[in-house]
């Protein structure tokens, strides 16, 4: 159940490196979407925060015309979860580096009723 490894157009820029540290210069993401088969592989700079992994698994998801079609491709409108099973979202500014984990779920916020 593999699939494309992408990294979108917008996130592609050259990336300068030091001698004095050896650091990944892009981290592999696995994402996987509610209700949707397999998961979304993309490269994230170690600086990019929540709120950029899932615009950028939006939008490759769009663009792979993946199917079931997402209801909305707002990214204000997601959460990303360690697991499915896990009910604390995490922090849209957390810079990808400090997450400790690789792999998430990502799931549609719970729509508010104005009853």
């Amino acid at each position: 159940m593999g699939g494309f490894v992408s990294t979108p157009s917008t996130l592609q820029q050259p990336i300068e490196t030091t001698n004095d540290s050896l650091r990944p210069s892009k981290l592999l993401f696995n994402v996987t979407i509610h209700n949707s088969l397999g998961t979304i592989k993309v490269l994230m700079l170690p600086e990019d925060n929540v709120r950029d992994l899932i615009k950028a698994v939006l939008v490759i998801y769009d663009k792979g015309k993946r199917r079931p079609l997402l209801r909305d491709t707002d990214p204000n409108c997601y959460h990303l979860h360690y697991s499915p099973y896990s009910l604390q979202s995490l922090k849209p500014n957390e810079k990808l580096k400090n997450l400790g984990s690789r792999n998430f779920f990502l799931c549609l916020k719970p729509r508010i009723s104005s009853s």
